[in-house]
């Protein structure tokens, strides 16, 4: 199973190595996939669209991701770690499609953030008792139809990120640039460890370029992602 393979490996720092900078295949773990789901997810509360603070902002019915993406907040998931029956003001829940095959369908809206977009709540309040905003419960992309290690196939050389560090997205334009740690893919295979290097792209082309998702989902936190493939992306490294 290649992400036991890649948590095997991540003990071997010594010998890890600086891909030579250029545009690759990047396989993101689902961890780093949580992660760049995380993104999305800051981008589309409606705290951060009703401010202009999103890129997303004038995008509703919109294709802003890969067809095969599809993006659920669902505070109904059974067992979830962000479920719940009501949000913070009250509203009974349910689950929101946000992106469906790639069309950015809704925002997450509390009462307030709903009134200034003039649409109507999603039931996506939060706030612990203090003043309401708009947040997530359980937000995950759904899982593929592809193994995890089939996503490596075909690729003769590219990146498998595991980790990435930095906080560098800017939610208004989209840009996205970390530091990153994985392996070489090479023929298809996860060789040397990789680090010291940087991945960037725009956050819109980025998910409208995945080519392929796995189907290794899983709930840890409250935002979740299965294992998927981006065609292309700049990584700087030597």
């Amino acid at each position: 199973e290649i992400g036991r393979e890649a948590g095997h490996r991540a003990v071997r720092t010594i010998g890890s190595v600086k891909m030579d900078t250029g545009r690759y295949p990047v396989v993101f773990d689902r961890e780093a996939a949580r992660a760049i789901v995380g993104l999305v997810a800051s981008c589309i509360v409606g705290d951060a669209v009703y401010r202009e603070q999103s890129y997303l902002g004038r995008r509703l019915g919109t294709v802003v991701a890969s067809p095969l993406v599809t993006i659920v907040d669902d505070p109904l998931l059974v067992r979830g770690p962000g479920s719940r029956a009501h949000d913070d003001e009250g509203r009974a829940v349910q689950a929101n499609t946000v992106v469906r095959a790639g069309v950015l369908e809704r925002f997450l809206l509390d009462t307030y953030s709903a009134r200034k977009l003039k649409l109507e709540p999603t039931g996506s309040a939060g706030g612990g008792g203090g003043v309401p905003y708009s947040t997530t419960s359980n937000f995950y992309m759904k899982k593929g139809r592809s193994k995890a290690g089939a996503l490596l196939k075909g690729i003769e050389r590219g990146l498998y990120v595991t980790s990435m560090m930095g906080f560098g997205f800017d939610a208004v334009t989209g840009n996205f640039s970390r530091g990153a740690q994985g392996f070489l893919i090479e023929d298809g295979k996860l060789t040397v460890p990789v680090s010291e290097i940087t991945i960037s792209r725009n956050l819109d082309e980025l998910l409208q370029d995945i080519d392929a998702v796995a189907d290794d989902l899983e709930f840890r936190t409250s935002v979740a992602a299965p294992s998927f493939r981006v065609a292309a992306m700049t990584v700087s490294g030597k």
